[in-house]
């Protein structure tokens, strides 16, 4: 698939420079999208700390979704989703979701069947790329259990270990149980993604950075987009 839009980003380390208080929220929904479209690196090193590879397994990724940056988004593009599809077709369904709004996991499940449904006239069923829908919140969605990332999908009721389908997976990440993540959690790196996104202060980013180099890289692709004055409107 032909990319018709930038998807790289020059490493800059000017920000490590700031102290106190981050003018922005790396949770900040439109920020997540401008920096994943606009960093194919950073995209890659967080789909992988899912998938549990390397990012250099996966190959090349296409954002299916792209925006105009800086350009004022319609209340038809609120929802800043960034859908993704993999060199082996896999199709990933990436949101960062600030408010626990009514409805949401019955939301994230019409995203992930709206991303599934993708078949053409005349396709096989059984060749249908799957779907994984990834959703970062920053609310705890079960409160009677609480976790730090939990996967579903279709199974059987009667035997947990019958998976019905695994076309259609959809996994959450509690920003707000970071505490919980779990030592696979560490290993694979979706701790230091949530702890990413959590930041508040530029030291906080800079100790982060300072431990893995896929953060630090990350931290320079946000931090230029946020010095574009037309981009840093649209996420104010």
């Amino acid at each position: 698939m032909k990319k018709d839009y930038e998807n790289t980003m020059p490493y800059d380390d000017g920000w490590k420079k700031k102290t106190g208080p981050l003018g922005f929220r790396m949770c900040n929904d439109y920020l997540f999208r401008a920096f994943l479209q606009r960093d194919e690196e950073s995209l890659k090193a967080l789909i992988s700390s899912f998938l549990q590879i390397t990012p250099e397994a996966i190959g090349e990724v296409t954002v299916t979704n792209p925006i105009i940056l800086g350009e004022e988004i319609s209340d038809k593009e609120l929802h800043l989703d960034v859908r993704v599809v993999t060199q082996t077709g896999q199709l990933f369904n990436l949101e960062m979701q600030l408010t626990n709004h009514k409805g949401w996991i019955e939301r994230s499940v019409l995203y992930a069947c709206r991303c599934y449904d993708s078949a053409g006239h005349g396709d096989h069923y059984d060749e249908i790329p799957g779907v994984w829908q990834i959703s970062f919140c920053d609310f705890c969605l079960f409160e009677a259990q609480p976790f730090f990332y939990s996967d579903f999908m279709l199974i059987c009721t009667k035997d947990i270990n019958v998976i019905y389908s695994d076309k259609l997976k959809i996994s959450n990440v509690d920003l707000t149980n970071i505490g919980l993540a779990t030592e696979e959690d560490i290993r694979f790196g979706r701790k230091k993604w949530a702890q990413l996104f959590k930041a508040q202060t530029w030291e906080e980013l800079i100790m982060l950075a300072e431990k893995d180099k896929t953060i630090d890289r990350a931290v320079s692709s946000a931090w230029q987009l946020t010095e574009d004055e037309r981009i840093y409107e649209q996420i104010r």
